[in-house]
C-alpha cells in the first residue's frame, strides 16, 4: 500500500514539474450527501429511514492538459479531454443502525441488533482522472458558447477512519452480553482508528456558469479494500463484505488561469 501511494506521489509531482509552466490549474470546493453499505443494516437496502447516511466536504485542485506544449495535446487528442483532480475529502455523520427482516424479527437477538448503534467518519486523499466529451480548452475559454461537459472518472484514495460502537442495553466494553453472540468471540469487533485504500468510479458535469467559475455536479462509487470500516469483524458469512459507498456532491470550480494569455500546441 505504501508502495502505490510513493508511485502515486512520484508521479503527480514529475507531472507538475514537467508541465507546470503550460498546464491550467482550477480550485474548487464540493458539498454532498453520501450512503454508506457495511455489516449495519440491510445490504443493497438504501430506503430504510436510517438509511446510513452522511455527509461530504471536498476540497479539491485539478490539472488540465490540453496547454502542455506537446505535440499529444493536439486539438483532438486524448490530452485535450483529460484532467488530473487531486482531493481533500472528508465525510462524517455515517449514524449506523441494523434494520431488515433479521432485526425486526421478535426475538431477543433481534433486540440486541436494534440496540446496537454504530458510527463512521473518514478523512480520505486521493486522485481522480476525468475524461470528458467536451475539449477542455473549448469548454474553459467558452470558445464555442459550451454550457455543459460531461465525463467519467476513476480513481484512488487513501482513507484515515474512526468507528464507533455503543449498545443501548448497557456498555459493551464491561459486558459483551449486551451484544448478538456473533460480535463477542475474540476478532469480532475492531473499533477505533484504521486507514483502508479504496477506489473509485463514476460521472459527473460541469456547467459553466461565468467567466472562470463553474458548477460542478459529481456521482461516484467508492469501494474500500477493507471490511473493517465499520469496526464489525464476525467471522460469519453476512459479515465479510467490503464497506462501498455512493457519494453525490455538488460545488463550484474557479479557473485559476482564466484571463491570463494562453499558448496553445507550442510544438
Amino acid at each position: 500500500m505504501k508502495k502505490i501511494l510513493t508511485i502515486v506521489c512520484v508521479c503527480t509531482c514529475a507531472m507538475y514539474t514537467s508541465y507546470g509552466q503550460h498546464l491550467t490549474h482550477d480550485v474548487g470546493l464540493h458539498f454532498g450527501t453520501n450512503t454508506i453499505q457495511t455489516d449495519y443494516g440491510e445490504r443493497g437496502n438504501f430506503l430504510s429511514e436510517y438509511g446510513n447516511v452522511g455527509t461530504s466536504i471536498s476540497l479539491t485542485h485539478t490539472m488540465h492538459f490540453f496547454n502542455t506544449g506537446s505535440r499529444w495535446a493536439t486539438d483532438q487528442s486524448f490530452l485535450s479531454r483529460l484532467a488530473i483532480r487531486s482531493e481533500l475529502n472528508i465525510v462524517t455523520g455515517n449514524k449506523l443502525k441494523h434494520f431488515g427482516k433479521w432485526a425486526e424479527r421478535d426475538s431477543y437477538a433481534a433486540e440486541q441488533l436494534r440496540a446496537m448503534d454504530g458510527a463512521i467518519s473518514f478523512t480520505s486523499v486521493g486522485m481522480q482522472f476525468e475524461y470528458y466529451i467536451n475539449r477542455l480548452g473549448d469548454f474553459l475559454y467558452n470558445s464555442y458558447d459550451i454550457k455543459w461537459n460531461p465525463y467519467i472518472l476513476a480513481g484512488v484514495q487513501y482513507a484515515f477512519y474512526n468507528n464507533k460502537l455503543r449498545s443501548e442495553m448497557g456498555d459493551w466494553t464491561t459486558n459483551r452480553d449486551v451484544l448478538p453472540e456473533k460480535y463477542r468471540a475474540e476478532g469480532a469487533l475492531d473499533i477505533g482508528n484504521g486507514t483502508s485504500l479504496a477506489s473509485s468510479l463514476g460521472f459527473g458535469t460541469r456547467y459553466n456558469l461565468s467567466d472562470g467559475i463553474n458548477l460542478n455536479f459529481q456521482f461516484n462509487w467508492q469501494y474500500f479494500f477493507t471490511d473493517a470500516l465499520d469496526g464489525l469483524q464476525a467471522d460469519v458469512s453476512e459479515n465479510r463484505h467490503n464497506e462501498w459507498l455512493v457519494n453525490m456532491q455538488l460545488g463550484v470550480i474557479y479557473n485559476l488561469n482564466y484571463g491570463r494569455p494562453l499558448k496553445l500546441f507550442d510544438y
